[in-house]
């Protein structure tokens, strides 16, 4: 429930500043950051969290984040 809040919230800011590129780069980072907080606490929660784990969120998020930033200004 909380991932489809993030994500839902998300489009929502991001398709509500579609004039501005900066401002949905930062909806994207506000995202991608609340996805990866999502994720490491729901795996320490259930004591899964492992430094891979914690590498691939980080990793992912961060690809995200530059596949948006080449797409909005390029």
């Amino acid at each position: 429930m909380a991932l489809a809040i993030i994500f839902i919230s998300s489009l929502w800011a991001f398709l509500r500043v579609g004039d501005s590129p900066i401002l949905q780069l930062y909806v994207v980072i506000a995202a991608v950051v609340a996805y990866d907080a999502w994720g490491l606490i729901y795996h320490y929660l259930r004591r899964r969290l492992t430094l891979e784990l914690v590498l691939e969120y980080l990793l992912v998020g961060a690809l995200v984040i530059l596949l948006f930033f080449w797409t909005l200004f390029s």
